[in-house]
């Protein structure tokens, strides 16, 4: 069944997914009429090459509370399919669910999951929740760390996308917040390398510590500066420890807030569009604007909100980041007598143990000044983002 770039269409249901109401394109679309669709489960539509672990995923996030975007394949009442990027957002005594056409190189990555999944679902008689713990895991070996990343990148990728298939520019907020998105990813990824660094060296301290008391009084003092030396790594270690968390947690916040955002912007875009709609007997328009008047302010303001969350973070982060930075220095102290020492003893395995030190301190002093920089960045980025988002709601209240 086709439909435009240009039409968003909504659904709501009650607590139990019945549905309650939609605007004409979501009846239109669905080919069945009004008394066909209202208070019928809204797996009326439900297509059977659906996986039911995508369902189980959706369901699982709405009853407690959180917002979920998902790619659906939908069925009309004459068979026809269409694909649809939905977005589900819990309100009073039910669910609000917009939806958009989508045309990403996400959503053609997700169709090839969705039937990877349907085979194993019918190979092995799987449930639900097995179903979905599979997708997670499908998901996360192809570089997104949980399902909010996956679905944050699918619903910015969609506006995106659309943007471009309707030649609209797009909105400042969604490119900046597209830019965090990528900046967020490498920042896990040099904090991840970061951390694996370490725990490659990790030994090496020892190593120098056992090698210099086989030397005996002659290795005393290699091994007074490689018990420093370990000292030292380990307040690295327990630094890396809270970093490592922390870039985890300004990169769920970065994901977080970009899905508040853009959703907050489609459910503008669907108010202005049912506002223009003509009423229908069967649907009561004023208090299908009233839910979508509320969800829009709701969503917008939890976005505005969440980017103040997202400049805590880095800050804390930045603070982390530095301390370790300091350290990283103090180990370069130490290792450069080590190497002094180890060249007045012209011992080669001494000498090949410091050489592994200095790759290691060489590798987190590098990692660690990246870090600073890639923070740096997100900063300013956010600070743009606040910018921007006062501007843009300007545009859209004009």
């Amino acid at each position: 069944m086709k439909f435009g770039f240009d039409e968003l269409f909504f659904s709501r249901t009650d607590s139990r997914g019945k549905i309650k109401s939609g605007n004409t394109v979501f009846q239109r679309v669905s080919q069945y009429s009004w008394d066909e669709l209202l208070g019928k489960p809204h797996n009326t539509i439900r297509h059977k090459d659906m996986p039911r672990g995508v369902f189980w995923l959706l369901w699982d996030q709405i009853r407690k509370g959180l917002p979920i975007g998902a790619y659906v394949k939908n069925s009309s009442k004459n068979g026809q399919y269409y694909w649809v990027y939905a977005i589900v957002t819990p309100i009073e005594n039910g669910y609000l669910s917009v939806r958009l056409k989508p045309s990403s190189a996400v959503f053609e990555g997700a169709q090839e999951q969705y039937q990877a999944l349907l085979q194993a679902e019918s190979d092995g008689d799987l449930t639900p929740a097995k179903s979905a713990e599979i997708l997670l895991a499908s998901l996360n070996r192809l570089g997104f760390r949980n399902y909010q990343s996956f679905m944050t990148q699918g619903l910015i990728s969609e506006i995106l996308a659309r943007d471009r298939m309707l030649s609209v520019e797009t909105l400042s907020t969604v490119r900046f917040f597209h830019e965090l998105l990528l900046e967020s990813g490498k920042l896990l990824e040099t904090a991840t390398r970061v951390t694996e660094t370490y725990h490659s060296f990790r030994f090496v301290p020892l190593n120098l510590i056992i090698q210099a008391g086989q030397l005996g009084n002659t290795g005393a003092a290699i091994g007074t500066i490689s018990n420093n030396y370990s000292l030292l790594a380990e307040e690295i270690r327990l630094g890396l420890d809270g970093f490592f968390e922390a870039a985890k947690k300004v990169s769920d916040t970065i994901c977080e807030g970009a899905f508040l955002l853009s959703t907050s912007i489609i459910q503008q875009e669907i108010a202005e569009v049912f506002a223009g709609e003509a009423k229908t007997s069967e649907i009561d328009h004023a208090c299908e604007m009233a839910h979508l008047d509320r969800q829009r302010g709701l969503y917008a303001a939890r976005a505005v909100e969440n980017l103040v969350n997202i400049q805590r973070e880095l800050e804390e982060f930045a603070r982390g980041a530095a301390e370790i930075k300091r350290l990283t220095l103090g180990l370069a102290a130490i290792r450069i007598m080590g190497k002094v020492e180890a060249g007045r003893l012209a011992n080669s395995v001494l000498n090949d143990l410091i050489t592994d030190l200095e790759t290691f301190q060489q590798t987190l002093s590098t990692g660690m000044t990246e870090i600073l920089s890639l923070n740096s960045a997100l900063w300013q980025h956010t600070g743009q983002l606040l910018d921007a988002y006062g501007d843009d709601t300007k545009v859209a209240a004009a």
